[in-house]
């Protein structure tokens, strides 16, 4: 017989999983786990957690605590009266929930529904597929245990949002690598045309709803890099932009880059590649990359920079990342 030790999902920040060796604190009435073989634990209810949404939300913070987990468990006789348990098991065909395939799934993460190939045809004189329309408002939102804080990603609004967009393109360190320290109308207008380019979805990044940062979806073979690199259909690039200092250290950046790249393969479920262009020598960026799980491949030359390819990819990051 296996070994099981008991834990609940209390866990305090900067946990790491040692479930072999060490159990968790205890908390009255609080979900627990029961650790198994073979990277799996069964998920015990516990208390009140009947809310809407509440199991996705436990599930979700059982994996996020425990990165070592594969596979959670759940017992019929326990979770069959939950108002999540139909969607549960319509999605995932049974109580056994392997966790890149729950991470796959839009759950309440995402703010609109996923992209349809019906939405997209193949569009012959472009060489390839038509964009589907671009969402607006709150695109996606998550609880980062780890972090204790929500993140959130919704589409830029210019009145809303420019006086702080000024600002940060002005701050040295970004000015440094956007070169964009413009006048206020001319980042005016520079919104104006990203949220009018069918091939570009710029949003602001948001930690329980304070915006800290301004972020670029776009659709790699439309963009300036396609030339430079063997694209694929539904490669998703990157641009990155972080204005608020208190939101600079490592454990954001996973979370925020973690939740965008997250954003992006569930925006799109055919997105199989994310790739970044940052300038050459950005070396605070490059230190956070691969816990991401984005490679830096090699160096190019832009006519305005030189640039580092990186590239994500979807397999590595449900299986290894999230």
């Amino acid at each position: 017989m296996n070994a099981t030790l008991e834990g609940t999902l209390d866990t305090p920040l900067g946990h790491t999983d040692n479930a072999e060796t060490s159990p968790e604190r205890t908390s009255a009435g609080a979900p627990s786990l029961t650790f198994l073989a073979d990277r799996a634990a069964r998920l015990n209810r516990g208390g009140d957690n009947s809310a809407p949404g509440a199991l996705i939300a436990t599930l979700d913070a059982a994996f996020a605590r425990h990165p070592t987990l594969a596979l959670l468990v759940l017992e019929d006789a326990d979770w069959q009266g939950h108002p999540d348990w139909p969607t549960l098991i319509a999605t995932l065909g049974g109580p056994r929930v392997l966790r890149p395939v729950f991470y796959q799934q839009p759950w309440h993460w995402l703010g609109h529904a996923p992209t349809t190939p019906a939405e997209t045809p193949f569009e012959a004189e472009l060489g390839h597929p038509r964009r589907p329309t671009k969402p607006s408002g709150d695109v996606y939102r998550r609880d980062m245990p780890q972090l204790g804080q929500t993140f959130g990603l919704r589409v830029i609004e210019r009145e809303r949002d420019l006086e702080r967009f000024v600002r940060w393109m002005h701050l040295p360190r970004v000015a440094e690598f956007w070169e964009q320290a413009w006048p206020e109308a001319e980042l005016a207008e520079f919104i104006d045309q990203r949220l009018a380019d069918p091939h570009t979805l710029p949003l602001i990044g948001e930690f329980d709803g304070r915006a800290f940062g301004y972020f670029e979806l776009y659709w790699a073979a439309e963009d300036r890099l396609a030339p430079y690199y063997p694209w694929a259909p539904f490669d998703r690039g990157i641009h990155l932009l972080v204005g608020e200092e208190d939101v600079r250290g490592p454990q954001f950046v996973d979370a925020w880059l973690g939740g965008l790249s997250h954003y992006a393969y569930l925006s799109e479920p055919r997105t199989t590649r994310l790739v970044l262009e940052p300038r050459h020598d950005n070396r605070r960026l490059f230190r956070h990359l691969g816990r991401l799980g984005l490679e830096r491949l090699r160096d190019f030359d832009f006519p305005h920079k030189r640039s580092s390819l990186v590239m994500g990819q979807r397999e590595r990051f449900f299986g290894e990342i999230l």
